[in-house]
């Protein structure tokens, strides 16, 4: 029988709780909380669950350093569970702090978590933001791991539920947040669920082995007190073996048996006594030991000189003992030891090597405080609050699958979040089961459910309240495309007219047509003649009789050209070569030039019909230089060819037949 259970079973749990130093300052909080559980009807009507708030908020106070009303929490969240206590009667008779815990926990009960394997780190981050008090998500760990130790007495079919999110989230959360004591016990009992048949393997091996590691462990720690002793240390000696699920794991890494695996244990010295040459008393019992036992310099590890990020501390030396056996040798006092084991140095991070895990400054907050608890009237400073502040929430879809968004992001948000149509046709939700507005601003944990009408358009109005600014650009998209949803069918009437007059469809083509409707741009120009406000039988008028702009200079010699192209092209490394066997782009040649090889020629980035190919001396070249300089590429001929040799538009890269227009 464990110590909890003992005391547990002596009924004696709370009269120590009572007279523990580190609950002195909520010694009446415990008393009002312990007379009311001990009355006949309450001790009658939940004797298990009033025992399972014994033994959770043992592990609380004693393995994470827990204050009195997160105790009282414990104990009176069965009642509030089943409804015989109301948390207003909570808030008013206990505490504000004990009344947010308790609905905070109420809150993390609804989560499904069914479906936290798609998306893990998502729902670990949702539990440890969920509530701005840190103690609700160590109550439900503590909560799991008793779950974990009475696995017996649980429904089978709750079995596999129970160890599945055991071991993707708390046991995760415990290696994270430090509490590896913990964090070896999580991963030790499910894997004595999930692996039984290795885990009793290794457990039986170790059984055989314990007489034999027991002996030798004797003989090596024996000099080693007598020579501490000699030179005045007062220090405690003991034997660590490495737990079932890390020998499992070092068996798979170094694909080797049992029997091959050397360092199952290791020894740890532990200096009594504090002082404040602890750095220098560590290194003369390193000293001491070396002298007994050879070590192995590469495999010494300083962490007392410069301890780990996390605050880790610890001097570490693997020597050889009796029998040519290689043993570490962990040397640190009390102080480092007490840090190392409650896991308030983030042992996380010294067992996974990373040093940039997204939500350390989270970590780090949560490390603080188990620390130094709450006060006893379960106020978090402004402090904690700001270092667990998150600027993201987590909600879930009707099915419990687990998006994330940025904090203030409303229902249309979340909407477009699923789907760009979804967001179109969005008219509200249902969130926690209420329906809300578009503009509801949503929170971490909540459930929502979108709803839709085929008859939704965005509008105006959504811009005021949406928060993304990807969604922004959206829904200002599906306005502009609202305002032209005609201009595909004004785009048609255009191009088939303009090919009735057996004219290119170019962009100096609907220039002029812009110029001549004196419409604002291209755009404007498809959707009126899309709507029927312009007449198509006047393209041809405005055509025939529009003048392409004046040059401004129209004496600049030819010459001078290539200073322009240079002044475009300036700082650019890169220019088109032009051959019969290019195929990385397509181009054309321009018809209103035809350029040869020979001729002085340049490219243009047209709209319509890709990169075409001008003569410098082209009649339309000064226009395009004008009007779409940034549209101007260089372009050379490959030298090689002949200049007579002209380049047949299929070869050069044009498409074979004729290719539909895209906008």
């Amino acid at each position: 029988m464990s110590e909890q259970d003992i005391i547990m079973a002596n009924g004696v749990f709370w009269e120590s709780l009572l007279n523990d130093p580190r609950l002195a300052g909520g010694k009446p909080l415990l008393e009002k909380a312990l007379s009311y559980i001990r009355q006949e009807h309450v001790k009658a009507e939940f004797p298990e669950l009033l025992s399972a708030s014994f033994e959770i908020s043992y592990i609380l106070l004693c393995e994470m350093n827990q204050d009195a009303e997160t105790m009282v929490t414990v104990m009176l969240w069965p009642l509030i569970d089943k409804g015989k206590l109301d948390p207003e009667q909570v808030g008013r008779e206990y505490t504000s702090g004990i009344a947010m815990l308790l609905s905070a926990l109420r809150k993390i009960d609804l989560f499904d978590t069914r479906k936290a394997h798609s998306n893990v780190e998502n729902f670990i981050k949702l539990l440890l933001t969920s509530s701005d008090d840190i103690r609700v998500i160590l109550i439900r760990t503590a909560r799991k791991l008793y779950q974990l130790r009475h696995i017996s007495e649980a429904p089978e079919e709750q079995q596999a539920e129970i160890f599945k999110e055991a071991s993707m989230l708390y046991l995760p959360i415990t290696h994270r947040i430090g509490l590896y004591r913990l964090k070896t016990e999580f991963e030790d009992r499910v894997m004595r669920y999930t692996k039984p048949d290795i885990y009793q393997h290794i457990e039986q091996k170790l059984a055989e082995t314990r007489d034999d590691r027991d002996r030798f462990t004797r003989d090596f720690i024996r000099p080693i007190e007598e020579v501490l002793q000699e030179n005045g240390f007062k220090v405690e000696i003991r034997s660590r073996i490495k737990s079932i699920p890390s020998i499992n794991r070092k068996m798979q890494a170094q694909k080797v048996e049992f029997e091959k695996i050397y360092d199952l244990f290791a020894i740890r010295i532990i200096l009594n006594e504090v002082v404040e040459s602890e750095k220098a008393d560590c290194w003369k019992i390193y000293s001491l030991v070396t002298d007994i036992y050879t070590p192995n310099p590469r495999r010494l590890r300083d962490w007392i000189s410069f301890p780990k990020s996390t605050g880790y501390e610890s001097l570490h030396s693997t020597v050889i003992g009796p029998d040519g056996r290689w043993v570490e040798v962990q040397i640190r006092t009390r102080r480092m030891d007490e840090i190392a084991e409650k896991g308030l140095a983030a042992h996380w991070k010294y067992k996974s090597g990373t040093r940039t895990e997204e939500g350390t400054d989270l970590y780090t907050a949560i490390r603080e405080m188990l620390e130094t608890p709450v006060n006893n009237q379960g106020i978090t400073t402004n402090k904690e609050k700001r270092a667990l502040y998150s600027d993201e929430i987590f909600v879930f879809t009707p099915k419990g699958d687990l998006k994330r968004l940025k904090n203030g992001y409303t229902v249309l948000d979340f909407a477009f979040e699923i789907h760009t149509t979804i967001g179109h046709t969005c008219t509200g939700a249902i969130v926690n089961g209420k329906i809300v507005q578009l503009k509801h601003m949503l929170r971490n944990g909540d459930t929502v459910k979108i709803l839709n009408s085929k008859n939704q358009k965005p509008n105006s109005g959504w811009l005021e309240f949406v928060r993304s600014p990807r969604n922004i650009a959206r829904v200002k998209h599906a306005l502009k495309m609202e305002q032209y949803k005609d201009a595909d069918l004004g785009k048609e009437i255009i191009k088939n007219k303009v090919l009735q007059l057996e004219l290119e469809f170019t962009d100096i083509v609907i220039q002029r047509l812009v110029d001549a409707f004196e419409c604002e741009n291209y755009l404007d120009l498809y959707q009126k003649f899309g709507e029927g406000k312009l007449d198509p039988l006047k393209i041809k008028k405005a055509l025939t009789e529009a003048k392409p702009a004046t040059p401004v200079q129209a004496a600049v010699e030819e010459e001078q050209f290539p200073e322009t192209m240079s002044k475009l092209t300036s700082g650019s490394k890169e220019y088109l070569i032009i051959d019969n066997r290019h195929e990385s782009f397509h181009y054309q040649f321009a018809q209103c030039c035809n350029p040869v090889q020979g001729n002085k020629i340049f490219a243009f980035v047209s709209v319509y019909q890709g990169v075409k190919i001008h003569r410098t001396d082209c009649p339309n070249s000064r226009q395009l230089i004008m009007r779409y300089p940034y549209r101007i590429l260089e372009a050379k001929w490959k030298s090689g060819l002949t200049k007579e040799e002209p380049l047949p538009a299929k070869e050069a890269g044009r498409p074979k037949g004729r290719q539909k227009n895209r906008k």
